[in-house]
């Protein structure tokens, strides 16, 4: 069973408390907010109502956070925000995986139009 990181953030700034681990084990299970406030001494202390929790699938973003100088939540999405050392002092970006997979999107539409104008020409030269 895999199971993805929890980020735990504080719900008016988007701050990172916590990151838990993600998990690879056939005795692995699930945990909640509740279970997971009570063991994790990062979460200790903290307002259960002022926290708030983003579930990723495994493996989601992680050499997003290896290679940011900074992440956050933003509380208004509930998405990750990254600040890369290409951007820094300037807004957050949307994670790198994100961007590659709109940018492969982007190809695949290009070059469907680009073979429907290649279609069209060679139907006009008859």
């Amino acid at each position: 069973m895999k199971i993805g990181p929890k980020v735990y953030w504080r719900k008016t700034s988007g701050e990172v408390i916590f990151i838990t681990p993600q998990v690879e084990s056939s005795s692995a299970r699930e945990t909640t907010k509740e279970d997971d406030m009570g063991f994790y001494p990062k979460l200790k202390g903290y307002d259960a109502e002022q926290v708030d929790v983003l579930k990723l699938e495994f493996d989601k973003y992680t050499e997003d956070f290896q290679k940011a100088i900074n992440y956050r939540v933003n509380p208004n999405t509930k998405t990750m925000e990254f600040t890369y050392p290409s951007n820094s002092g300037s807004e957050p970006e949307k994670p790198l995986t994100d961007q590659v997979a709109e940018l492969k999107w982007a190809d695949l539409d290009n070059k469907e139009a680009i073979a429907g104008l290649v279609q069209i020409v060679m139907e006009n030269a008859k």
